[in-house]
């Protein structure tokens, strides 16, 4: 039986690695290399303290998951950030003022375009999940579908109607 080089799970999946930080970090590009760079340290770090690593896929995949939760925590407190005044002492900045809201005739005529554009599934799913506010597990019973795949679709949707409101607020607006 061979030796493994200690670092031989980190170059099996440091491509998998990077695929999966570029992904879940699709909206935030500059922070992918940062991410890769940490799961990395993380795991020579826990080969050098003699952690024994049975499935170096599995256990990268945690941690560079663990990584991007920590980068969007860290990318969501930075609206409250120091900023370094002349004289050197920091000055805690406030966050960017919101944008005003949209009145509620724009968001009811949005509302109504986006329902227009959707099929029937889609309807009765938007019906449910967000008018009647039912869980996924009853509404994967009425609809006849897996609990997965109803989680799947609303996701869809969401991401469908975020999509719709921008590109109608930039035309209706």
């Amino acid at each position: 039986m061979t030796k493994k080089a200690p670092d031989d799970g980190w170059h099996r999946n440091e491509a998998y690695i990077r695929k999966l930080c570029a992904y879940k970090l699709s909206s935030h590009p500059d922070e992918v290399e940062d991410a890769v760079q940490e799961v990395a340290l993380a795991y020579c770090e826990a080969l050098e303290k003699g952690t024994e690593i049975l499935s170096p896929e599995k256990w990268l995949t945690r941690v560079a998951v663990n990584t991007v939760n920590d980068i969007y925590r860290r990318l969501a407190s930075e609206g409250n950030r120091l900023v370094p005044l002349e004289e050197g002492l920091p000055l805690l900045q406030p966050a960017p003022e919101e944008t005003a809201p949209l009145p509620e005739a724009a968001l009811l005529g949005c509302r109504a375009a986006f329902l227009e554009t959707l099929g029937e599934d889609e309807l009765l799913l938007f019906r449910l999940r967000f008018q009647k506010r039912e869980k996924l597990k009853t509404i994967a019973s009425r609809m006849g579908l897996t609990e997965t795949n109803v989680k799947q679709r609303v996701f869809r949707l969401k991401r469908k109607a975020k999509r719709f409101v921008e590109d109608w607020s930039g035309k209706n607006l």
